[in-house]
């Protein structure tokens, strides 16, 4: 590594500020900050890595492609497919917004309309198709970070 910290300090430190960062950032006011200074830090704690592994990536399929590929292998053409698509969306937020009852009979009403449970099937099923793909293992960091004494801010 040509880095001035090795990969298991750099790594401890990134995922612990990182959530640090996460539950400060509501203190910070819309605006410029200016930063200077030098930080010293304690760091003790656990970095553990796991395996890399194969999986399906549905969550990285590209949504925009599949859905034009959809509509052209339905048969669902130009703006009559985008008008529906918009629609869709806006409903579907729409209902997300409306509280639990409502939003819970607006679902069911909508599942009167279509067996999603048999589609949910039907398309879990076909991304069993999907080829598998490599992802690295995760990471889980358990450590202590700390300014040293009389550092802080």
């Amino acid at each position: 590594m040509n880095g001035i910290i090795n990969a298991t300090t750099l790594t401890a430190l990134a995922k612990t500020l990182d959530k640090q960062a996460k539950e400060a950032r509501d203190s910070l006011e819309p605006g410029e900050y200016p930063i200077s200074g030098q930080v010293t830090l304690n760091v003790d704690g656990v970095v553990k890595v796991f395996e890399n592994h194969k999986y399906r990536p549905t969550t990285s399929i590209p949504l925009k492609t599949a859905l034009a590929l959809f509509f052209r292998y339905t048969g669902m053409t130009g703006q009559n497919a985008m008008n529906a698509l918009v629609r869709a969306m806006k409903e579907a937020l729409e209902i997300e917004a409306l509280p639990n009852k409502e939003k819970k009979t607006a679902k069911e009403a909508i599942r009167e309309l279509a067996d999603l449970d048999k589609a949910e099937a039907t398309v879990r099923a076909g991304l069993t198709q999907l080829p598998l793909q490599d992802r690295r293992g995760k990471v889980m960091v358990k450590a202590i970070v700390e300014p040293v004494d009389g550092e802080a801010n």
